[in-house]
């Protein structure tokens, strides 16, 4: 082999060598990354199971039917108090309802009357406002 030659395959030795070292580097790289992906995934998952089983409790925590039982009672009765609670305010409101009155189906109606009544007289103070307006528009 001549020099120029054997220059010419020592540079292509040369630059396949380097080729190999790079795409081993890049190989090598592109596990770590995988690896770390893999880990990343790992726990991800591993939050997603401790999101799932921390919405359920543990069979000892769940309530036993009375303490159901006691629980829906409590709220039910909640319920109703705020229902009273609500007429009561109503009775306070509503001029023709008086404390004697306490069925709820009256109480009701007369509520919706005294709306009704409240809805017009707005509705005629609107039209004086308008009338007002234009007699002043007029001068």
């Amino acid at each position: 082999m001549s020099q120029p030659q054997q220059n010419q395959a020592t540079s292509s030795i040369t630059n396949v060598c380097s080729a190999t070292s790079l795409s081993e580097n890049n190989k090598k790289r592109s596990y770590d990354e995988e690896d770390e992906e893999d880990t990343s995934i790992t726990i991800e998952e591993g939050a997603k199971e401790k999101k799932e089983r921390k919405g359920r409790k543990a069979p000892h925590e769940l309530l036993t039917e009375a303490e159901k039982k006691a629980n829906h009672i409590a709220s039910e009765k909640k319920r109703r108090q705020n229902i009273r609670l609500g007429f009561d305010q109503l009775i306070e409101s509503v001029p023709s309802l008086t404390q004697g009155n306490r069925s709820e189906a009256f109480i009701l109606q007369k509520s919706v009357d005294h709306i009704k009544h409240l809805m017009n007289v707005k509705n005629d103070l609107k039209t004086q406002i308008r009338d007002l307006q234009a007699i002043l528009g007029e001068s």
